[in-house]
């Protein structure tokens, strides 16, 4: 009778940790200005492509000229003209810290403050971080973002790519 009492517990324990697992997953999936700000940040600063997704419809319709991928080839350009690899360029953020400067229902302005390091190679970066070696870049930038078709997309001037 005792051993089944424990099954019964257990498998209680277990069945409330994953329904506040779930509970937990759907609240940390929700879209906000902060969030969209770091997604942002972090793909910019890493060169990713990706960073398209935030930016707003306004922008991407601007000419047929694809921006994000004529930022990211001046930017390797920059790099061989320096004579490294367009790697050498990616940066890494940390202690990145995001505050609300401004929000209403359809508009936001987010202060996204980071230190950032060249991400050539992710046990590189450990280690400068570590032993607080190599160069970092302090990061502080405003953004403003809108919202569109139910997220928030970045909209205005976004470090030095001219939205």
């Amino acid at each position: 009778m005792q051993q089944g009492q424990r099954l019964f517990t257990i498998i209680a324990v277990l069945c409330a940790a994953l329904v506040l697992q779930l509970v937990l997953v759907f609240a940390d999936s929700k879209d906000t200005p902060a969030r969209t700000a770091d997604g942002f940040a972090t793909a910019y600063f890493n060169l990713s492509p990706s960073m398209a997704d935030y930016l707003c419809n306004e922008f991407v319709a601007q000419g047929d000229e694809n921006r994000v991928q004529n930022y990211i080839n001046q930017v390797a350009d920059e790099a061989r003209q320096s004579g490294f690899e367009l790697n050498y360029m990616r940066m890494r953020l940390f202690s990145v810290h995001t505050e609300i400067v401004s929000a209403s229902e359809s508009e936001a302005e987010v202060r996204i403050t980071a230190k950032a390091r060249r991400n050539i190679n992710p046990v590189f970066t450990l280690i400068a971080k570590l032993f607080d070696i190599g160069e970092t870049h302090p990061i502080d930038e405003t953004l403003k973002l809108i919202k569109e078709d139910g997220k928030w997309k970045v909209c205005g001037q976004a470090f030095s790519l001219a939205v």
